[in-house]
């Protein structure tokens, strides 16, 4: 039965993954948020995008939201929440009785909804919330339900991500709460080519001429949260993070201490890594599966380039190098991307690029073997395919003119 459950959630990976590349063609530059926030779904664990108002981190994890059919999404702006009851219910009705003698009574009954009812819950500002608003928060951000009229009320919630333009005051009384923050991302502004791209998006969005998007159900997010505990990890990932955690606490004691102090954390990091194999089709953790590290092991942004720089040489393998050659090649400010954008100075620049890249690409497949070997394979086939898209697409324009 478990190797079914298991079987079943692998078989979801390219379900999974067209949908993250619907959700990223509508929100540009926003891959960290979408892949967080499906970690999140998958692991149960909570997610926190430190960022900016206005670069879009709500809408991302909303169209995550809508890609889930059936899904509940739920927003918050922290500081306006002002109450417990605010946050959780629907509405309040009153109800009059009649006791066995005579006396009328009155109560108020809560329907709850709101967050309560939510399958993905984003609190927005979530440092700001009020301090009686914070407890509630942290049921949440557990997955054991809220408290309501003095009982535990469970909920259907599925993922819990917040955000923040800032960090919460170390010195203050938000640490526990931070510390459940599993997943964390820093998300910026877009540079100058993802500025022109977003407006590609939103008009295209607008026209509505993109493809009715592939959708995921709740159904299968259940079959993944399933299956994630059964993907293995192995003594020797274990190892692979636990001297990671210590080449971090030799290069800055005091400013790694706190992670190597956090049991909490370290278990529930092989949760997340698990979500990641499992999200791309693997039942067993592995070197890639430790990119998600990066998202795990910082306590303030100025720690992600030491933390990137010691988990680098982990990640390396021919399909890692195999994908990077060709997230390089398709780049939204590369040559591909202006020739595909209407550029034909630059075809024969193009042209050359594919052929370098196939090269390359197929050299790493003969270094690697059994999945590896496949998944690079399929890498190559898509830069061929690419490749006769672009000249299709010159040879069509020269005989329209």
């Amino acid at each position: 039965m478990s190797q079914d459950i298991l079987d079943a959630a692998v078989a979801l990976a390219p379900k999974v993954a067209n949908v993250a590349s619907d959700v990223a063609l509508r929100n540009i530059g926003r891959e960290s948020i979408i892949r967080a926030t499906l970690l999140a779904l998958v692991s149960g664990r909570p997610a926190f995008f430190l960022g900016s108002p206005g670069i879009n981190k709500t809408g991302t994890v909303q169209d995550v939201a809508r890609s889930i059919d059936g899904a509940v999404f739920y927003d918050a702006l922290m500081p306006t929440i002002v109450s417990v009851e605010q946050l959780l219910v629907e509405q309040t009705s009153i109800e009059e009785s009649t006791g066995a003698n005579g006396v009328k009574s009155i109560r108020t009954r809560d329907t709850l909804g709101r967050a309560a009812e939510a399958h993905i819950l984003f609190a927005d500002e979530i440092w700001k919330a009020e301090p009686r608003v914070l407890q509630t928060l942290l049921d949440l951000s557990k997955g054991d339900g809220v408290r309501h009229e003095g009982r535990m009320v469970k909920t259907p919630l599925l993922a819990f991500v917040s955000a923040s333009n800032e960090l919460p005051d170390p010195e203050g009384n938000l640490g526990a709460m931070w510390s459940r923050m599993t997943i964390r991302a820093v998300v910026n502004s877009l540079d100058y080519s993802g500025k022109k791209a977003l407006v590609s998006a939103r008009i295209n969005r607008a026209r509505g001429t993109a493809s009715a998007p592939e959708k995921l159900t709740l159904e299968d997010i259940e079959w993944l949260r399933e299956g994630r505990p059964m993907v293995e990890v192995s003594n020797d990932v274990v190892e692979l993070v636990l001297d990671l955690y210590q080449q971090l606490l030799d290069e800055d004691q005091t400013g790694f201490d706190w992670l190597w102090n956090d049991d909490r954390r370290f278990g529930r990091v092989f949760d997340v890594l698990q979500a990641s194999a499992l999200l791309d089709g693997r039942t067993k953790v592995g070197k890639l599966d430790l990119k998600a590290l990066e998202l795990l092991l910082w306590d303030t942004p100025e720690q992600i380039p030491t933390v990137k720089a010691k988990i680098a040489p982990l990640t390396r393998t021919p399909l890692s190098d195999a994908q990077e050659v060709l997230d390089t090649l398709m780049a939204p400010d590369g040559t591909v991307a202006e020739v595909k954008a209407g550029d034909r100075n630059k075809v024969v620049a193009a042209i050359t690029q594919f052929e370098e890249a196939a090269h390359e690409i197929e050299r790493l497949s003969n270094e690697a073997v059994g999945d590896d070997k496949t998944a690079i394979l399929a890498l190559l086939t898509q830069v061929n395919e690419e490749k006769q898209e672009v000249v299709a697409s010159v040879l069509g324009a020269k005989r329209n003119k």
